[in-house]
């Protein structure tokens, strides 16, 4: 069976892919078994014998994959690349293709609030008005200095003040209240000791690997914060338990995804250069289980109730 693909309308025959089928079919593998062995998808490894480049996860990585599959069959990659370099894709087209970083960071960022907007746009009349009030305060402590230096001191009133003891025990009962309230303001205030902020424990426990996927269950928590940051080109993809996905992309060194899962049940999360990732789940930097560069991450939410 010869490989064909559709270009412009026409069918046309992937030399590539003929070629590495025949090899394997000489050998007597199975896709099953170049799966297991490679750690590509079997519909990727289909892909690649008929020709379709465009339905791997990304363009960028059609040349690995293909390396990947002529290694196992034991073919010479390099020798295999220049005889069909005419059907490879070119992965620096691709990269010329993709949007900006900046657009890209538009995507993940939302646009910002309302209140927010408002807030800023009055912040500058706000620190005017604040140095109004600091310039007015000013001008009257001035004033007030001046005119308490030009006041005349009152005359002092130097005759003797007599009171016998008598009087002086038979003080009015609002001058006795008064000085009680003065010596319970006297009084030493207890201090009242501030409970400690106990902070937010949560347990990402490993539960085991299957193939290129690592299993994990998030417990202790209703939070589930994720960021991932980027110091190379990789492939990710985000989907959540519902089914959703968040993005399905390349990104670049220095792109930063960052998302806000409580309330979901679990997400996946797809690494096509795992070594170019820094993965953070609620503020904890993530230890990849599996040292390989295309990995898969499926955490679950496991809400714990009391009994």
């Amino acid at each position: 069976m010869i490989s064909v693909k559709l270009v412009d309308g026409v069918l046309a025959v992937s030399e590539l892919g003929q070629r590495l089928r025949e090899t394997r079919e000489q050998k007597q593998i199975s896709l099953e078994d170049l799966q297991r062995t490679t750690k590509i998808q079997k519909r990727y490894l289909k892909a690649i014998e008929e020709g379709r480049f465009e339905t791997l996860p990304g363009l960028f990585y059609a040349r690995a994959f293909v390396k990947t599959y002529a290694e196992a069959v034991g073919i010479d990659h390099e020798q295999l690349f220049d005889e069909f370099k005419h059907e490879l894709p070119n992965p620096q087209k691709e990269i010329e293709d993709l949007p900006s970083r900046s657009e890209r960071s538009n995507r993940t960022k939302g646009p910002l609030p309302a209140d927010r907007s408002k807030a800023t746009s009055m912040f500058p009349m706000l620190i005017g008005l604040a140095f109004l009030i600091v310039v007015a305060v000013g001008i009257w402590l001035v004033v007030q200095r001046d005119s308490d230096e030009n006041a005349v001191p009152p005359e002092e009133d130097t005759a003797p003040v007599e009171a016998e003891v008598g009087e002086l025990d038979e003080l009015p009962e609002e001058t006795n209240d008064l000085r009680k309230e003065e010596d319970e303001a006297e009084a030493p205030v207890e201090e009242v000791e501030e409970a400690p902020i106990e902070e937010e424990h949560f347990n990402l426990a490993f539960v085991e690997t299957q193939g290129n996927t690592s299993y994990y269950e998030l417990s202790g928590t209703d939070r589930f914060d994720v960021v991932i940051r980027f110091n190379g080109t990789s492939y990710v993809g985000v989907t959540t338990a519902d089914g959703e996905s968040h993005f399905a992309d390349n990104a670049e060194e220095g792109d930063e995804l960052v998302y806000d899962f409580s309330g979901q049940e679990g997400a996946e999360f797809n690494f096509g250069a795992s070594q170019f990732v820094d993965f953070v789940i609620n503020g904890d930097p993530f230890e990849f289980a599996l040292d390989i560069p295309h990995q898969k991450v499926n955490i679950t939410v496991v809400n714990e109730t009391e009994e």
